[in-house]
């Protein structure tokens, strides 16, 4: 099954869309751990809207699980759009953060593409793909967890710890022009970890 999502991935590539190139800022020594002159940072204000491609795995004592594919991010229309390699099977899912229940359920409309007819599912889901709004570190109070580097990133990124929906441990990772270039999480009540790296980010 590895194999045949890495193929049918070569197929799901970014779209096309008209990008900017976001301005970037060395990090500061004050951001180093151990330098005499550190402090903690306020969290930045992130590039909300943006396409990338990414890879996945979520794995617990029951399961391990790997896709790949790519993320439309678009906290301006309120969605956030995945399409990846799912199962042996392209799959595309929609996730509308303007419909969220009071648990925090997201409205998730799901189209796997296995033989000639689609297989189309709606319902609430806990989200493994939150939208990222401009101001998501902020809201969520993050807090500094040190530079470190990422599979897909060149140099060092800033970590960023916030505990999302108050419940659950996310790591999120910004690199020196505030894009996110993944994302960590643990879930407690299944004991399940979620690895999560960008690559090819188009900022729009």
């Amino acid at each position: 099954m590895w194999f045949s999502q890495i193929f049918l991935a070569a197929a799901i590539v970014v779209p096309t869309i008209a990008t900017k190139t976001p301005k970037c800022t060395p990090f500061p020594s004050s951001m180093i751990e151990y330098s005499s002159g550190f402090k903690q940072p306020k969290p930045p204000l992130v590039q909300p809207e943006f396409t990338t491609n990414f890879v996945q795995h979520k794995w617990d004592e029951t399961l391990s699980h790997i896709m790949t594919g790519y993320i439309d991010n678009s906290p301006a229309k309120g969605l956030v759009r995945v399409n990846e390699a799912y199962d042996d099977a392209p799959a595309s899912s929609i996730f509308n953060y303007a419909n969220v229940t009071k648990d925090g359920l997201v409205d998730n409309l799901m189209t796997i593409y296995n033989g000639t007819k689609p297989y189309v599912w709606q319902g609430y889901v806990n989200s493994n793909y939150p939208i990222f709004e401009k101001d998501f570190l902020v809201k969520n109070e993050a807090v500094f967890g040190g530079l470190v580097t990422r599979k897909f990133t060149d140099g060092n990124v800033a970590s960023w710890d916030i505990m999302y929906q108050g419940a659950i441990p996310v790591t999120i990772y910004v690199n020196t022009c505030n894009e996110i270039v993944g994302y960590d999480y643990f879930s407690p009540g299944r004991r399940t970890r979620v690895v999560t790296d960008f690559f090819n980010i188009q900022i729009s």
